[in-house]
């Protein structure tokens, strides 16, 4: 699963032009409520808006340990007719959407995939990243991808899990996404319960073994972005270039960046 835009989290940007995940700003206000709750006694709307918090914390605790457990149940189920594969690469800065994930430092990633011959896929991929209290993010993914007379669909659902301090985890959440693709040209929609839903449109085509390609996307509630890059492989070592340019909704200042990746497959 690897450098498919559309499967990774974007932050938004605060007012030192420093990037942070919106969920990592909703979660203050909880915290400050949560402390209003231990110092002074609250009304009845009150104490049922800390219900319905602690409520929606748990369903999201419980759908990643769900997650996990599907991956885990359905590899186990599927090993014996399908193949696994793993992927390790390094990006001068982990940019997704449009916005970088790491305060524009080295990240170092890698998974693990498992795909069988139905077209049935599921996997882990993580990477170092810098927002939110965070320092590593790792994804849990699983859907199914195939093609009927080269029209290409891909349909599934990812969990984000933060790690690296006790405010990481409130970053977590969970996007459903579904994709198609002909001719070059593709479209993919994400949503979830937690942030906007994300439509992106892109096109590519190789040309004497490199490959180029652009997209354009649109994060509800939070910016677009558009990104034109090269790629291709050398001795078994993939590579690619990209530039990468933002509007946020606010009409805050993101610089744009260009990003350098070097991957191998395993």
């Amino acid at each position: 699963m690897e450098f498919n835009s559309f499967l990774h989290r974007s932050p938004s940007v605060n007012d030192r032009g420093h990037v942070r995940p919106k969920k990592w700003q909703y979660r203050v206000t909880q915290l400050n409520w949560h402390e209003l709750c231990v110092t002074k006694s609250v009304p009845t709307f009150g104490r049922q808006k800390i219900n319905l918090m602690i409520k929606n914390e748990q369903i999201t605790g419980k759908m990643i340990k769900f997650t996990l457990a599907s991956i885990i149940l359905s590899l186990s189920f599927a090993a014996a007719s399908g193949q696994v594969s793993g992927n390790v690469a390094i990006q001068s800065d982990y940019v997704w959407r449009g916005l970088t994930q790491n305060e524009e430092d080295i990240s170092f990633q890698g998974g693990f995939d498992f795909e069988d011959e139905t077209g049935f896929y599921a996997g882990i991929w993580g990477a170092n990243v810098n927002f939110g209290g965070a320092s590593t993010e790792a994804d849990l993914y699983l859907g199914f991808g195939n093609e009927i007379e080269g029209f290409e669909y891909d349909v599934g659902l990812i969990e984000y899990t933060y790690h690296g301090s006790s405010l990481a985890s409130d970053n977590n959440f969970t996007e459903f996404y579904v994709s198609g693709g002909y001719a070059g040209f593709g479209l993919s929609y994400a949503f979830g319960d937690e942030f906007g839903d994300n439509v992106e449109v892109s096109y590519g085509f190789d040309l004497e073994g490199i490959s180029i390609g652009a997209a354009y996307g649109d994060y509800e509630d939070s910016h677009e972005y558009w990104t034109l890059g090269v790629s291709g492989e050398v001795e078994g070592i993939g590579w690619d270039l990209s530039l990468w340019d933002v509007d946020m909704d606010d009409g805050s200042d993101v610089d744009s960046s260009i990003v350098f990746t070097i991957s191998k497959s395993l």
